[in-house]
């Protein structure tokens, strides 16, 4: 399985609930056309002296989508890079209102 990893802080102006609805329906979406397996909810960060040592990113949310394989996850990100009509619109959502992304993709040890 493959796994992105996304941490983003919010515009000032957007609740994190709204942002969380939007995700929840772009996960839907792509659940739906056999793109990802799941999306994990939105997390919040919690700075902790011990368990928390990244010092370089200050983001205070994340959340982490699944995919089955590399097939699977190349064929979503091809969906996503044609803008899709359909679901461009909401790809778009999810992305205009986070700040500074870092996306990082990880696999299942095999």
């Amino acid at each position: 399985m493959l796994h992105l990893h996304t941490s983003f802080d919010l515009s000032s102006d957007v609740k994190i609930d709204d942002y969380r609805a939007v995700l929840d329906e772009f996960s839907a979406d792509m659940l739906a056309k056999g793109l990802i397996l799941s999306t994990g909810p939105v997390m919040e960060r919690c700075k902790h002296p011990v368990m928390d040592t990244d010092e370089e990113r200050t983001h205070r949310y994340f959340f982490i989508m699944s995919f089955a394989d590399r097939e699977q996850c190349d064929a979503a990100v091809r969906h996503i890079q044609a803008a899709d009509p359909e679901s461009g619109p909401i790809h778009r959502a999810i992305y205009k209102d986070i700040i500074s992304p870092i996306f990082s993709c990880w696999a299942d040890p095999e």
